[in-house]
């Protein structure tokens, strides 16, 4: 798409005219030509967006168009230097005659040949725009508005839950659930994963997606880290392939597992895990999701039909008609007075409508996916003539479907992409870029944001009173969202429950891929499995694609050294580069090989400006210097990597927005860096003891840091940072602190400057001291979401403190030491918006005390190696939102408390007989403990497991 493409350049001629209008005296005439012409080449391309997949002339002139962009961004960014450096305008005013005689050149083409004509914009937005941003204020989305719609298979969920929790069906242990892609398998599955009476049935769970490029080391890796505790994970990556097989041939036999294998391709692939799978011996039991039939076959096979009719009807009226703002959306003209909503729960309502809409839904092959996909479309149509659109739309793509894979394959993407055609302009290269991840990622909404951002594909024209761009960008993904045209996973300790990651369905991203492909927008190089991908593309018209994403591996087919000859010849089929992202490992086995010196060097990436080099060992090679010549980067991760430090040429990087150094070791940071980088947004992976914390203010720009410190009593820059977070000399929305204390001398923190800090969403404190008696009420107002304590000493009852914070989601307590105080008391009304806690490994409390009225929202509570506790707290009654319970504790408070000497009950089970999944699990109290020591990505879910 040339789409980002004229919107960067319009953007920079904006600046120029506004930043630079005192310089431009002698050619402001000109570059305002130039920003009128290229608002006409926006309009076209909308209206070319359709044509270019069929028509070849009209596909050139797109490609003619981006390199037209592209050429005057590169030249008014110069431009900017130049004037400001009292170049001649001579010079200036020369390009940009050229530029406007190249625009108009093109414009005459366009005319002369009768592809489109160009309207002008000169009086305001058309009649199609103005309805257009009606019915955008009119659909206007909300976080708490996106969910799943899910209909029909409670036979299916019946039926396999009763299979895999009946321990008689010995010949049930591998059940195989198989049918096209787009019916529904793996969220069936997760309905089964997530089931409560599979969570009561087995005492472990492992989740794998295997994918086409399944990697037989890789899987057994990945079950078997979620089957033990989490002190025994690190010797798993040493493990060879006979003693990952024997160890889990014996974990699953030792104890009741349930594994699933989703999204499984291959017969040979399976052979080659089951021998790690004790299916005669055991009551583990595995539950595999295929799209082939004959590899479910070869165990027990479960078939995954389609809906019928009725329950494809009912998917549409849940999609189509889902609810807006809190009230039914209303449908306009002949329908004005009667609720969508009313419809949905009457359906015979409008039969007209019933029968376009079964017509549909008949059309999409009663498949959930496609369904799912014209409903998102459907739920922007205000009258019963745009559905008949609708429906003869879905016709018209079906017959122009040619097949593909498997049957009905074409057909489906066919549908997904009339959801794509029917997206507002400017979320289509934003939905595109999604193509680049590899399959079933989670995605990082807040990077993507920044990427989607670095790019220009968010439009500032879209920015309300107070927003950011990211802000903006975030509205993005809702509504691609609310289309199904992706999943979202919310994070339930943001206060505002913001989106945390997003993925896109196989199939979603087959379509997103062809597409990209189609219209150059993205070349996807993906090397894993022993594949060579880059002889796939033509190299006709390849310096049009402005993307290129390379994926590698720790596949044994490849050599340390094979990394750069990949990258190498995938930038030798691509043209000049915007974006180029390149994945390794995310696992402990790193690629490694040296940042390829032809990135720097190779004129196809000197406009890069998205710069992604993930999951590589650079120790003793490091990033070059020649990476200050990547002038225009913007966006740089060295996420998951081993690096030690940064070059100082990396402070050159002028218009670089985000910086992403979460490497697996601690990262030197050179003082030009602070110096230098004065539009610097984002910083993740800082940390303080290697780079200078006092030039941090000198990031004028900066609205997002995470941080980690290490302080002693002889080295503390705690104070330092905290005065920086509370200045008003910045622009930091949000902070991450993660502080590692002295572990001989435990430093006391200052905890009422630390939950007064107003920036600051997250706090992760190891081995410091806690004296939560000298912290006075009121505090501050805080924005603290997330607090998390490793082996920190305590003095006073942290619950008297914490439990006043209005925004606190997560808190969680490991191995702390309780000073004196033996007891915790959470009064009535505290912690109003805590979502989880976890109490685990303190040895030494004796009392904890719940009051009625407390802890209002809790879902999930943690209970685990309290050894000196005497009692469950009486008020966990009263909490109805609890749904997830785990108590791991010494056998007699199991038998004594809960379960009772004779088997009827102790004292303390109808206090959580109400809890829907309660998971109780006892050891012998003199058992030798083992502690693990937290990393700075421990996450409260892996900390809660973090015990014996």
């Amino acid at each position: 798409m040339a789409s980002e493409a004229v919107s960067l350049a319009l953007g920079m001629v904006k600046d120029l005219l506004v930043e630079e209008a005192r310089f431009l005296s002698g050619v402001a005439d000109q570059v305002k030509e130039v920003e009128a012409e290229l608002k006409r080449m926006q309009c076209f391309l909308k209206d070319a967006d359709k044509k270019q997949l069929n028509d070849s002339t009209v596909r050139n002139y797109v490609r003619e168009i981006r390199r037209l962009a592209y050429r005057t961004e590169d030249a008014f960014r110069r431009f900017a230097c130049l004037i400001s450096e009292g170049t001649s305008l001579h010079r200036v005013g020369s390009e940009i005659a050229s530029i406007k005689a190249g625009i108009n050149s093109l414009t005459t083409n366009l005319e002369t040949y009768g592809v489109i004509a160009l309207s002008s914009t000169e009086d305001g937005p058309s009649s199609n725009a103005r309805l257009e941003q009606n019915q955008q204020r009119l659909r206007q989305t909300y976080p708490h508005q996106v969910e799943e719609y899910f209909v029909g298979m409670e036979d299916d969920i019946r039926q396999l839950v009763s299979l895999i929790t009946d321990e008689g069906l010995r010949s049930h242990r591998v059940i195989s659930v198989y049918g096209m892609g787009g019916l529904g398998k793996t969220t069936l599955a997760r309905k089964i994963y997530k089931h409560i009476e599979v969570e009561r049935a087995f005492k472990q769970f492992a989740w794998v997606s295997v994918t086409q490029q399944c990697n037989t080391m890789t899987v057994f890796r990945d079950i078997l880290k979620q089957l033990v505790p989490d002190q025994r994970k690190e010797s798993v990556e040493k493990m060879d392939e006979r003693e990952l097989v024997g160890e889990l041939y014996r974990v699953q036999k030792e104890t009741k597992s349930l594994v699933f294998l989703d999204d499984l391709w291959e017969i040979e692939d399976w052979k080659c895990l089951s021998v790690a799978f004790p299916l005669a011996e055991a009551d583990s039991k595995i539950l595999i999701t295929t799209r082939n039939q004959k590899l479910a076959e070869v165990e027990f096979p479960y078939p995954l039909n389609l809906l019928n009719e009725d329950e494809g009807w009912e998917l549409l009226q849940k999609r189509a008609f889902a609810k807006r703002n809190g009230a039914a959306f209303f449908l306009l003209g002949k329908f004005r007075s009667v609720s969508l909503q009313t419809k949905w729960n009457n359906s015979k309502s409008d039969p007209q409508l019933e029968a376009v809409g079964r017509a549909i839904v008949g059309k999409c092959g009663n498949l959930p996916l496609a369904i799912s996909a014209i409903g998102g479309v459907l739920s922007q149509k205000t009258s019963l003539e745009e559905w008949e659109t609708v429906k003869n739309d879905v016709d018209s793509y079906i017959r122009m479907s040619e097949g593909g894979k498997e049957e009905g394959y074409g057909t489906v993407l066919q549908v997904l992409a009339l959801s794509y055609d029917e997206l507002p302009y400017h979320l289509k290269p934003c939905f595109l870029y999604l193509g680049q991840f590899r399959e079933d990622e989670d995605i990082d909404a807040q990077m993507l944001y920044r990427m989607w951002t670095a790019e220009g594909m968010v439009s500032s024209d879209h920015r309300r009173k107070g927003e950011t761009l990211t802000d903006v960008a975030e509205r993005y993904l809702y509504e691609m969202a609310s289309r199904s045209m992706l999943q979202v996973k919310f994070d339930e300790c943001s206060t505002s429950r913001k989106v945390e990651s997003c993925y896109l369905h196989d199939l979603m991203r087959d379509f997103c891929l062809a597409r990209g492909k189609e219209v150059e927008f993205l070349k996807l190089f993906d090397f894993r499995g022993g594949n060579d991908p880059s002889s796939d593309y033509s190299r006709k018209h390849d310096d049009s694609t402005p993307r290129c994403s390379i994926h590698t591996g720790d596949d044994e087919k490849h050599g340390l050294g094979d990394v750069d000859s990949m990258i190498s010849r995938a930038l030798e089929a691509s043209g000049q580069l915007r974006s180029l992202t390149v994945s390794g490992s995310s696992g402990f086995h790193y690629v490694g090989v040296s940042f390829p010196r032809v990135i720097c060097d190779s004129n196809k990436c000197k406009y890069v400006k998205v710069l992604k080099f993930e999951g590589y060992d650079f120790t003793g090679k490091g990033l070059p210097k020649g990476i200050k010549k990547l002038v225009n980067l913007r966006f740089l991760s060295v996420k998951d990597s081993e690096l030690r430090e940064l070059p100082s040429s990396i402070g050159q990087l002028q218009y670089l927005e985000t910086l992403d150094i979460r490497a697996r070791g601690s990262i030197k940071v050179p003082d030009v860096f602070f110096l230098g980088l004065s539009k610097l947004e984002t910083l993740v992976g800082f940390n303080v003891n290697f780079g200078d914390l006092k030039h941090l203010s000198g990031l004028n720009n900066l609205r997002f840091l995470r941080a980690i410190m290490n302080i002693s009593k002889e080295k503390n820059d705690l104070p330092q940072m905290l005065n920086y977070l509370n200045s008003n000399r910045h622009k930091l929305r949000e902070a991450q602190l993660v502080i590692y204390a002295d572990v001989q001398n435990k430093v006391v923190l200052p905890f009422r400057d630390l939950l007064s800090c107003h920036c600051l969403h997250q706090l992760r404190l190891t081995w410091g001291r806690c004296e939560f008696q000298k912290v006075r009420a009121p505090l501050s107002p805080s924005n603290l979401s997330e607090l998390h304590l490793f082996w920190c000493s305590i003095e006073g009852d942290p619950m008297s403190v914490l439990g006043n914070l209005p925004n606190l989601r997560r808190l969680l307590f490991v191995f702390v030491d309780l000073v004196e105080r033996k007891m915790m008391i959470i009064d009535a009304n505290a912690f109003p918006k805590l979502v989880s806690l976890g109490i685990i490994g303190i040895k030494n409390l004796e009392k904890w005390v719940v009051a009625e009225g407390s802890m209002p929202n809790l879902s999930d509570l943690a209970i685990r190696s309290c050894e000196a506790l005497e009692m469950i707290p009486d008020g966990l009654r009263f909490i109805t939102t609890l749904r997830k319970l785990e108590i791991r504790m010494p056998e007699e408070f199991i038998v004594q408390r809960i379960h009772g000497i004779d088997g009827r009950g102790g004292p303390d089970r109808d206090k959580i007989s109400r809890v829907p999944v309660i998971k109780i699990e006892s050891y012998a109290s003199k058992k030798k403990k083992l502690l693990i020591q937290p990393t700075d990505d421990i996450s409260s879910e892996e900390a809660s497991s973090s015990v014996d």
